[in-house]
């Protein structure tokens, strides 16, 4: 029996590889114009997969990865890693508050009162010294401001030294912190005002609060503009407020509110609400009748009459009565210019000094029958680096000065921003001080 070997067993025959075609010599299939015109006509679409249930799907899933993102991640902290933020100024100031007053110095100034009879060297010779303490802004009452606190409470004093008390509240200089609630330290996301809270500028020796009411779901805020991108609520203000004024019973404070209607409207009346609700807080409002001067400082400090609140911008009342204690602003002030870009603007008298808003039609007008002078003492959008030249001792002598002598009327407030910066505390005490003791001498 012979077997086959498997060298021997039969094998597919190998079939020859396909040519390779000369793609040069390919000629393309030839067509009518009338074949060519029917094959694009019956093509079919190419296949789309984006169609409506995958764009509703997607849109869903977009949907729902924001909500998470609100809810796990919230915007503040979006929007504080990026959004832009202003850096401190390359010398800072570190000491109290804004500065101390040199002992030879102080007194050696000259300052008309009245109407007008301010100089240019409004400050004199006063020594403005850079305080070589190191406590934090707002942490410690800086010796300018020499009233006891209410544990020695013996001689009557008013905002900061006994001199002051028997000058009328027109006749007085406020520091006046504009956008108070609008702070770095309170979280304000963008666009804030100062480094530092409120309460701080209390015990620094702001003694005018300027404060922006919002609307914010029907809750009334102080924000600045925009819901959520920082706000105080009123109950922890009036408050602190409270408790500052508590701890010094010689102190008087001027509350200015700003209606910021953009999120809803905004009732007076509800704010007064809010004060009330802070036991003892609308014991103190003072309240000024129809043809009344205004009282002196002494008399706000005995009669324990020591806020004063004013409003404007709009804001509405119940039954269009607002509360007796809630004064209109531009009745009795008169507001220079509040549009300044940049300190050459500031520094540009004719245009900064400008009164552009109070009673009275002409700006003439506004001055005569307003009771204060407001000099708004800061740059838009708000820059920290321009704040701190702005509240300097020689820039803000010299606006005072010249918005002075262009009005004919003593300053009343100062507007300013980054209240932390500069020495617009001391130079206000100073100003009073002056004031006070030209009246005494009958100048």
């Amino acid at each position: 029996m012979s077997t086959s070997s498997p060298s021997s067993a039969s094998l597919p025959s190998a079939q020859p590889l396909p040519q390779s075609h000369s793609y040069d010599d390919a000629q393309p299939p030839q067509h009518t114009e009338e074949e060519e015109q029917s094959r694009l006509l019956n093509t079919p679409p190419p296949q789309n997969c984006c169609n409506y249930y995958v764009a509703s799907f997607f849109l869903a899933c977009v949907a729902a990865g924001l909500i998470c993102t609100w809810q796990l991640l919230p915007a503040e902290d979006l929007a504080k890693t990026y959004l832009p933020k202003f850096d401190a100024p390359e010398n800072p100031y570190t000491g109290p508050e804004a500065g101390m007053v040199g002992g030879e110095g102080y007194g050696n100034g000259t300052m008309g009162g009245g109407s007008g009879g301010m100089t240019d060297d409004l400050f004199g010779n006063v020594d403005m010294t850079t305080s070589t303490e190191n406590e934090a802004p707002g942490t410690v009452v800086p010796s300018f401001m020499t009233c006891p606190s209410s544990s020695d409470n013996n001689q009557q004093c008013c905002n900061g030294s006994p001199a002051n008390c028997p000058l009328p509240l027109d006749e007085m200089m406020f520091g006046m912190v504009h956008n108070a609630m609008s702070s770095e330290e309170g979280d304000f996301i963008i666009g804030y005002n100062h480094y530092y809270g409120l309460e701080k500028a209390l015990v620094a020796g702001y003694r005018g609060i300027n404060l922006d009411v919002c609307s914010c779901g029907g809750v009334l805020q102080f924000c600045h503009n925009v819901c959520d991108l920082g706000e105080r609520m009123p109950n922890e203000v009036f408050t602190n407020t409270l408790q500052f004024l508590n701890d010094y019973p010689s102190e008087v404070l001027v509350l200015l509110f700003e209606a910021s209607s953009e999120q809803g409207p905004i009732s007076w009346s509800d704010l007064y609400s809010e004060m009330a609700n802070v036991d003892g807080f609308t014991d103190l409002l003072y309240v000024l009748t129809e043809g009344q001067a205004w009282p002196t400082m002494g008399e706000l400090v005995s009669s324990n009459k020591r806020i004063i609140v004013f409003f404007f911008n709009g804001g509405s009342c119940d039954n269009d009565v607002c509360p007796s204690e809630f004064h209109p602003w531009f009745t009795y002030a008169a507001e220079t210019q509040f549009e300044s870009a940049s300190l050459n603007d500031l520094q540009d008298y004719e245009y900064s000094c400008q009164v552009t808003r109070g009673p009275g039609s002409t700006s003439d007008e506004k001055t005569q029958q307003a009771s204060f002078l407001v000099v708004n003492n800061f740059v838009t959008p708000p820059d920290p680096d321009a704040a701190a030249v702005a509240n300097s001792k020689d820039f803000l002598a010299n606006r005072l000065a010249e918005c002075a002598n262009l009005s004919g009327k003593r300053p009343n407030f100062v507007y300013l921003d980054f209240w932390s910066e500069g020495v617009t505390a001391e130079l206000v005490q100073y100003a009073n001080a002056q004031y006070a003791e030209e009246l005494s001498s009958g100048q």
